[in-house]
C-alpha cells in the first residue's frame, strides 16, 4: 500500500506541475469572429411568399473594418450600425449606401476597438436620411 501511495503522489506531482507550466505559458489570445448578415423580409403574393434581401453588412474582425450594400432598386438606402463598449464608453458608427441598388460603401478606417469585444453590427433599409428603420436585424461578432 506504501508504494502505490507513493506512486499515486508522483504521480499527482506530475500533472499538477505540468498544469502549472502549461497555464503559466499560455498567454491570452483573442479570436475575432466576423459579422454578416441581411435586412429581409418575405414578399407574399397568391401563389407563394419570396424572401427578399435590401440590404447586407458585415464587421470585419481582422481591421475593424465594416460594409454596407444595397441590393434592391427600391428607392431606399442600406444602413449598417457597429456598435460596441469599453472602458471609454459607448461607441456607435452608422454607415449608409445611398447610390442606388447594387452599390456598396466601406468604413472603419482609422478606428481601433479593443481586441475581445463583444460587437453589434444592425442592419437595415429606409427611405431617406431620416427615414424609419425597416426590417432591422441584429448580428454579433468579436473585434
Amino acid at each position: 500500500m506504501n508504494k502505490l501511495s507513493r506512486k499515486f503522489k508522483r504521480i499527482l506531482t506530475g500533472v499538477a506541475a505540468t498544469g502549472s507550466a502549461l497555464a503559466l505559458s499560455a498567454s491570452p489570445a483573442f479570436a475575432g469572429s466576423n459579422a454578416h448578415g441581411y435586412s429581409y423580409f418575405e414578399s407574399c403574393g397568391i401563389i407563394s411568399c419570396v424572401t427578399l434581401e435590401p440590404a447586407e453588412g458585415w464587421f470585419y474582425h481582422d481591421g475593424d473594418d465594416w460594409k454596407v450594400c444595397d441590393l434592391m432598386g427600391d428607392g431606399d438606402r442600406a444602413m449598417i450600425s457597429i456598435y460596441w463598449e469599453d472602458s471609454g464608453g459607448s461607441h456607435y458608427h452608422r454607415l449608409a449606401a445611398t447610390g442606388g441598388a447594387n452599390t456598396c460603401v466601406s468604413g472603419g478606417a482609422g478606428v481601433n476597438i479593443p481586441e475581445g469585444k463583444k460587437v453589434t453590427l444592425l442592419v437595415w433599409h429606409q427611405n431617406g436620411a431620416d427615414g424609419s428603420p425597416k426590417h432591422q436585424m441584429r448580428y454579433f461578432g468579436t473585434a
